[in-house]
């Protein structure tokens, strides 16, 4: 008879993912109100340890740009912190947070930005109340965008550096229409930020920072009460927009190059001096609010290329040794998403390696996955999710991050969602977004290599209608 037990490695994780789930702020219970200007209030109660996070997200992410000032929403990240009338300048707007043992830091999506602190409960209200000024009266000076420029086109430099990073923004702009703010680099190009002007920037934060447009998340050792009473002595005399341009008409979002035929693959290589190649293959994805396609793909994520021992490192690292390093990528966004798998190695496997990813593809689709196969890649993504809202700034962030999409109720019923799925559920979706035939792949090869690169095709299913661009 075989016995069917954990191994000791998993047996650990979910030792852990039950020890987390008794502690964790995941377990706080999670309140909502919406004061008269429209803004939202999220309160995540737990008293576990005398710290609050605050966590302020706008639906002002890069999908909210219009055409000719793309990277104006990341731009203004960049400057909201530069003072106020009551504080400033950046100093003084530091040093407020620090006073308070905190720091502030921000961040800029396609769909969202956020601004976020943790710091001890007794200084919360101060916190909240130097957020709310900060959202509320930002000066966003002339001399701080111009000061600021050379800054992102560093950050942009930084990440163009980065294969695997530039390789991701070459399918996503190949898969979406091109006037799709999910097509362009969050950041913008180098020419974006150079022709980005103040009063744009102005424009952009005066139209979307408005109450009716912002959800404030408070977890930690606070109470509901208190929380909401604070906000809105903090926040009620913002002025609700009554002309806050509509965010399902905000350009288009939709696919455009994702191939509907079933002989169309996109293609695209491009070289560098460097090492090694990369290779991102791109795949369609569920919006949040395609349930439970949205959950069922996070499960079948961990399984192919992100939980421990996962198919394709297991296969292509693991037992061949034909790459350095493998994984998959799904970003939940409020439209249809990508799914990533990204590779670094050498560039004589190419070839075979796109075509044993595409048949680990072909196998998610054609038979369901074993019962215990199926537990492991559940337990490892619950264990994933509550390390990562295992602190009060964590579950803020979870929060605020599914509210600013859709509905913060997803976050609270995740685990449950994730139990839900079923191997015949995994097969399923795989079936509908994971499509061996109609792909997008970016390759970046050494510059010697890149005529072993374009002649490497002796897959027939890798030379279906292929158009190679080669850009330096």
């Amino acid at each position: 008879m075989i016995k069917n037990y954990l191994s000791p490695r998993l047996f650990f994780v979910f030792l852990t993912a039950l020890f987390i789930a008794q502690m964790t702020p995941a377990n706080a219970q999670v309140s909502e109100m919406t004061l008269d200007n429209g803004l939202r209030i999220i309160v995540a109660e737990s008293h576990q340890v005398p710290i609050v996070a605050v966590d302020v997200w706008v639906k002002a992410g890069t999908r909210r740009e219009k055409p000719g000032q793309e990277g104006v929403a990341h731009f203004l990240e960049h400057v909201l912190f530069k003072g106020t009338p009551t504080h400033p300048d950046e100093e003084s707007v530091d040093g407020a947070i620090e006073d308070l043992g905190g720091t502030l830091d921000a961040a800029t999506s396609y769909d969202w930005a956020h601004f976020y602190t943790e710091v001890p409960s007794s200084g919360y209200p101060q916190a909240v109340a130097l957020l709310a000024d900060i959202l509320q009266h930002a000066s966003i000076k002339s001399d701080a965008v111009d000061e600021e420029r050379s800054i992102i086109i560093d950050e942009i430099g930084r990440e163009s550096d980065d294969p695997i990073a530039s390789l991701t923004d070459t399918v996503r702009g190949i898969f979406y229409d091109s006037s799709s703010a999910y097509g362009r680099p969050i950041t913008g190009s180098v020419d974006d930020v150079r022709s980005v002007t103040r009063d744009e920037v102005a424009q952009f934060y005066s139209t979307y920072y408005v109450p009716n447009n912002v959800t404030v998340v408070v977890s930690g050792d606070v109470t509901p009460t208190e929380v909401d009473s604070l906000v809105d002595e903090q926040f009620h005399n913002w002025k609700r927009s009554i002309s806050l341009p509509d965010e399902g008409s905000a350009f288009a979002s939709h696919y455009a190059s994702v191939p509907t035929d079933a002989s169309r693959i996109h293609k695209y290589l491009t070289q560098r001096d460097a090492n090694q190649s990369y290779v991102v293959m791109a795949f369609s994805a569920p919006s949040v609010s395609d349930t439970p396609d949205a959950w069922t793909m996070d499960v079948l994520l961990t399984l192919l290329g992100q939980g421990p021992n996962n198919r394709l490192d297991t296969s292509l690292r693991q037992k061949l040794h034909l790459v350095d390093s493998i994984s998959a990528d799904y970003l939940t966004q409020r439209d249809p998403g990508v799914f990533t798998i990204a590779v670094s190695l050498p560039t004589s496997n190419v070839d075979v390696v796109q075509a044993d990813i595409l048949d680990q593809v072909r196998k998610v689709r054609e038979a369901p996955v074993s019962d215990s196969e199926l537990q492991r890649a559940k337990n490892a993504l619950k264990s994933s999710y509550l390390f990562d809202v295992d602190t009060d700034s964590g579950h803020a962030d979870s929060l605020g991050f599914y509210d600013s999409i859709g509905t913060y109720q997803y976050d609270v019923q995740y685990l449950d969602h994730v139990s839900s799925v079923t191997a015949e559920a995994l097969m399923q979706v795989a079936q509908k977004y994971l499509d061996p035939d109609a792909y997008t792949v970016a390759l970046q090869v050494p510059t010697p290599d890149v005529s072993t690169a374009c002649n490497a095709q002796s897959n027939p299913r890798l030379t279906m209608t292929t158009a190679w661009s080669d850009q330096k």
